[in-house]
């Protein structure tokens, strides 16, 4: 069912769109279905990204920036640009693309069928509740849900928060 190499692995039926625009980390599974859309934008993925079955990430017309060891469920969709809808006397679907941008950060959980708009960033150690709308940035280490998704809890108390950002071990080198 997967192709197999030092770096990635590719489910069946996986779709990448503007291969000169997507940059790649070591050791990304795409699951099953999932695609990767970038012919008018720029998509970079981490080490370790998992991207779930039937997963979109899209950067048309924007940018998707992904870090290290980021956990993406199934059912997923991440876009970095928006509809334009500002002109009266045009139909929206005439009316192009809002650039936006999307950056997840390291060890990232996002649950499954989550939707990620343009103009988000998800910090370090953050998790994403199954089923949620990020349209607001996210706090490292916090964890959040719900349609607009909203913070339920930190995953550990500042001081803590603030020891594991400055220790940043999911930078370090792989081995």
């Amino acid at each position: 069912l997967f192709r197999k190499s030092s770096s990635y692995r590719l489910g069946v039926g996986v779709f990448i769109l503007g291969f000169g625009n997507i940059s790649l980390g070591r050791d990304v599974s795409m699951n099953r279905y999932s695609s990767l859309t970038s012919d008018r934008g720029k998509i970079t993925l981490g080490n370790r990204v998992y991207l779930g079955d039937f997963s979109i990430i899209s950067g048309d017309d924007g940018e998707v920036s992904i870090g290290n060891n980021v956990l993406i469920g199934p059912n997923c969709l991440i876009q970095a640009a928006n509809h334009r809808f500002d002109r009266m006397d045009v139909p929206i679907m005439d009316q192009g693309h809002a650039p936006g941008k999307v950056v997840i950060e390291d060890n990232v959980w996002i649950g499954a069928g989550v939707l990620v708009l343009d103009g988000v960033t998800i910090g370090d150690g953050a998790i994403i509740a199954a089923g949620a709308v990020v349209t607001q940035d996210v706090a490292p280490y916090a964890v959040v849900g719900g349609v607009p998704a909203r913070l339920i809890r930190s995953r550990y108390e500042d001081a803590s928060i603030r020891a594991l950002l400055e220790l940043a071990w999911w930078s370090w080198p792989l081995e």
